[in-house]
């Protein structure tokens, strides 16, 4: 064996000769290049990458070196500028750097290895030309053969006559032919032309052209369509096309057509920067041929830092009329939605002093007749402006504070107001680990200005009579708890946590203030132990009361997480509760005081994990408010989701009236709350994803109402994994459409090409990890996004 080794310096004519032993090759020189396959991993080459460098070595069984170019025959081996050629025959030139090869090569440079018939290659330019060509994409699992393939240098190969798959075997599961395909793998963007999509041999879909992904960054270009048939629009395909126009910006445009609709066109904007981010997002329906107008959809948000101090928070979203989401979403969470928030905020902050100015608008899309108050009425107010001022100062355990607001509230055919509320508040506070105590002392003082006191016959339970209005009201609040923690027989830690609140707060008759943004609380362990059984400022809760609560966690002594943990409290009061939400069903107070609310977890380990929490009412012998949840087995194999929820009085009652269709024939219903009567909810959730066998997983979720005696949502789909390079979904929903209860139906597609793309509805974004997918609430519109991420 004749070893070559060719230093730089021969360039000038010094030529130094050697004998050398076989290379070794070792797999783990490739396993970090081979890690992030997106299809199947190739076999590790049976060629090893030298050093980047000026050196060139060859090996080889015969050699002669004459006018610096040097033949070898036999087994040759020629390494230089981090790359491999092996063939039976090589003729390199070294001040050329050009190397021929024939009677079948095999070539490896950073992530590519080919075998071809014959073949030149410039190791100092990395270029080169191969006939006859097998070659594999080592980081991406890519691989195929072409009539000729030409590497361009800075990593970018045209192949001819060429094939491309991720898949392995001499029958490939997909398969694109093409007359030229083009890779770049510096933008990581393949391209191919006059190319065939095939699926198992059988041609499925000729394109003249196709720009696919061949690497995980983020690239411009067709994203992967989505395909689908829904009962409100009929067949719909949708064709994003994402724009890469710099590291910290974006954009998406997303042609959609509608069998039953038209053509819609939505777009989104998204960037970030080092203190500020957010996103446009909008859609135009020129014609909505189901409909019979135009339709739209606008929504922008941002949230960002203007300097050190100062932040700001904007958010806005409209819709052209109240049936948009119904009509055009199949997404449940937007068809319930059922105000659009639209807000600017400023915000300043220093230590002990936070000012924020607040402006907040809504868009209402239900009907339902206004003036029920409370939690429930329809539209809230705007704020134009809200101020707000918290000052606290720095000494302990004394502190003083201030909270400060002004709000001009407004509403259209409604009592409106300017409201300013003033609360200082004295506060001591120690904390020594094993226990705690706090106090604090204020006085609230509210004033309110009401305008348009002509429409407040429409309050069916709050008609104001004055024009101005002044409350005061002083608190006094004490807090004392002591932590207690053992250790068990077997090692374990429980903990027990006994807590007493007493809470004071003085009686002033509120029932002529109108509901501006007051709700009732949410009643849980924690609720249990605030200043206020209300939310918002129009309605403060007298209070003479003492709260008993007690909290005990179990943790486990080899991985310190909680495993258990039990709590269970009540509010008892001193004297009967005069302070009341008009229209707000249960609260989970009465005269006597609260509920007996009690709330649980149990996780003995990752696979088992269940939630409970009650609310109970002994004065009535009933239940309030129950939820229940239980998760068994884990996300990645098997997963079973259970639960029960149960909230009395969860809205009021409504009258669904079917109108006569209109001239689309658009089917009309109106919609009337009925004043005093109210609904339960009642319903249980069953959610399951499961393996069957090593290529079938099973998605299920079924949302059923108890007291309606009406399914919710029904999904059940199927993916099927045959090979590691490509995968098929297709899952059927069922699942209430609109705010009448309308049920709809649906049907997704999702074929996934790893390494070329994914086709049809995104299946999986129907299973959330939550199996209630909505809640007792009105959703907010904080996340929405028109255009899933790329």
């Amino acid at each position: 064996m004749i070893h070559f080794k060719l230093h730089s310096a021969t360039r000038a004519g010094v030529l130094g000769w050697a004998l050398s032993g076989a290379l070794i090759y070792t797999p783990a020189a490739l396993a970090a290049a081979g890690s992030n396959t997106q299809g199947c991993p190739v076999a590790p080459p049976p060629l090893s990458l030298p050093a980047n460098g000026d050196a060139s070595t060859l090996v080889a069984d015969q050699a002669s070196l004459a006018n610096d170019i040097a033949t070898a025959q036999g087994h040759v081996h020629l390494e230089r500028n981090g790359q491999t050629l092996e063939a039976p025959y090589i003729r390199y030139n070294r001040k050329t750097s050009e190397a021929s090869a024939h009677g079948g090569l095999k070539y490896l440079r950073d992530g590519l290895y080919l075998t071809a018939d014959k073949g030149n290659v410039n190791v100092d330019r990395r270029t080169g030309e191969f006939d006859g060509t097998h070659y594999s994409v080592l980081d991406s699992g890519a691989r195929g053969k072409a009539a000729r393939v030409d590497s361009l240098g800075d990593n970018q190969y045209r192949l001819r006559d060429a094939d491309y798959s991720t898949c392995p075997g001499p029958t490939k599961a997909w398969l694109l032919s093409a007359r030229r395909i083009d890779l770049n793998r510096q933008t990581g963007r393949g391209v191919a032309h006059d190319a065939t999509l095939k699926i198992y041999g059988v041609p499925l879909l000729y394109t003249p052209y196709i720009n696919f992904p061949i690497d995980n960054q983020r690239h411009t270009g067709f994203l992967t369509p989505t395909i689908g048939a829904s009962s409100k629009s009929g067949f719909e395909l949708a064709a994003p096309y994402y724009i890469n126009l710099a590291p910290n910006y974006d954009a998406t445009l997303v042609p959609r057509i509608m069998a039953k609709r038209g053509f819609q066109l939505g777009g989104q904007f998204r960037y970030l920067t080092q203190h500020q981010k957010g996103e446009f997002d909008a859609q135009v329906l020129p014609y909505d041929t189901h409909y019979g107008a135009e339709r739209d959809l606008e929504h922008f948000e941002h949230i960002g830092q203007l300097t050190p101090h100062v932040g700001i928070q904007a958010n806005y979203t409209r819709v052209s009329d109240v049936n948009y989401f119904d009509d055009l979403s199949n997404d449940l969470a937007h068809t319930s939605t059922s105000q659009l928030d639209r807000s600017f905020e400023l915000t300043a902050v220093q230590p002990g002093v936070k000012f924020s100015v607040l402006a907040q608008d809504f868009q209402t899309l239900n009907n339902y007749f206004n003036g029920l108050g409370g939690r429930f009425d329809n539209e809230p107010y705007r704020r134009l402006p809200q101020a707000t001022l918290n000052l606290l100062t720095p000494t302990a355990p004394f502190q003083a504070g201030l909270d400060a607001q002004f709000t001009n509230f407004q509403r259209s055919d409604s009592v409106n107001a300017y409201r300013t509320d003033v609360r200082p508040r004295l506060i001591w506070g120690t904390d020594h680990g094993s226990w705690f105590a706090n106090s604090e002392a204020a006085y609230r003082i509210t004033h309110y200005d009401l305008r348009d006191l002509k429409y407040a016959g429409n309050d069916l339970y709050v008609q104001p009579d004055h024009n101005s209005i002044n409350r005061e009201i002083p608190s006094f609040r004490a807090d004392a708890g002591l932590r207690f923690s053992r250790t068990l027989e077997n090692g374990w830690i429980q903990t027990l946590e006994p807590r007493m609140q007493y809470l004071f707060v003085g009686y002033q008759n509120q029932s002529d203030i109108p509901i501006f943004d007051s709700g009732s609380a949410t009643l849980n362990y924690d609720q249990l132990f605030s200043s206020n059984r209300y939310t918002g400022i129009d309605r403060i809760g007298d209070a003479n009361q003492v709260t008993l609560g007690v909290s005990s966690r179990f943790v486990s002594p080899n991985t310190g997480r909680t495993v258990g943990k039990l709590d269970f409290g009540r509010v008892t009061s001193f004297r009967n509760l005069r302070v009341d939400l008009p229209n707000s069903g249960v609260t989970g107070y009465d005269h006597h005081g609260s509920d007996y609310v009690a709330g649980g977890m149990f996780s003995p380990s990752d696979l088992f994990t269940t939630r409970a929490t009650l609310g109970y009412d002994a004065h009535r012998a009933r239940l309030d408010r129950a939820v229940a949840t239980a998760t068994i087995g884990h996300r990645d194999s098997y997963q079973l989701d259970l639960g029960y929820r149960y909230y009395r009085d969860y809205r009021p009652a409504r009258r669904i009236t079917r109108l006569p269709d209109n001239s689309h024939g658009n089917r009309r219903y109106e919609t009337t709350l009925i004043p005093g009567q109210f609904e339960t909810l009642s319903q249980v959730a069953i959610g399951l994803r499961a393996p069957i066998g090593s290529r079938l997983n099973v998605i299920a979720r079924w949302n059923y109402s108890l007291k309606r005696n009406q399914n919710i949502e029904t999904l059940a789909g199927l993916e099927y994994r045959p090979s590691c390079c490509y995968a098929a979904r297709v899952a059927w929903r069922h699942y209430v459409g609109n705010q009448n209860g309308r049920q709809d139906n649906a049907i997704m597609f999702q074929f996934v090409l790893r390494g070329l793309g994914r086709f049809g509805n995104s299946v999986s974004s129907f299973v959330q990890k939550d199996v209630f997918s909505t809640t007792p609430q009105a959703r907010s519109t904080d996340t929405f996004d028109t255009i899933r991420s790329p």
